[in-house]
């Protein structure tokens, strides 16, 4: 359940090992979350091309946001925002902003531009 800044609880922090995507569930589904040093990320788990889940496919580094790659068939997103990196998807997933509260790592939706 989100609070009334739309902030929702979704694992502890020392839950989300650094490098590793965990699935988690929220109020919006499930979600992929993906740690690296301090930068936590969050995007909904599910490839929008034939729905694979995208916490089982490899995050590549090399760039500079992370980037998931869907196990299924290679399409890949931006782990900051979605967006679509390379097909055969055509469409983004929704993207969430993140925090750190206390012990626990919160989502809620990006706005949408």
């Amino acid at each position: 359940m989100a609070d009334e800044n739309g902030w929702s609880r979704v694992i502890g922090a020392d839950e989300v090992p650094d490098g590793k995507p965990v699935r988690v569930e929220s109020p919006w589904g499930a979600v992929l979350v993906y740690a690296r040093s301090e930068d936590v990320f969050a995007i909904a788990n599910t490839c929008t091309h034939q729905g694979a889940p995208l916490h089982r496919g490899p995050i590549d580094v090399r760039t500079g946001t992370p980037i998931a790659t869907c196990p299924a068939h290679g399409s890949m997103f931006d782990l900051a925002t979605g967006a679509v990196r390379r097909g055969p998807a055509t469409h983004p997933v929704p993207a969430y902003e993140t925090r750190v509260a206390g012990d626990d790592v919160e989502i809620r939706p990006r706005p949408v531009s």
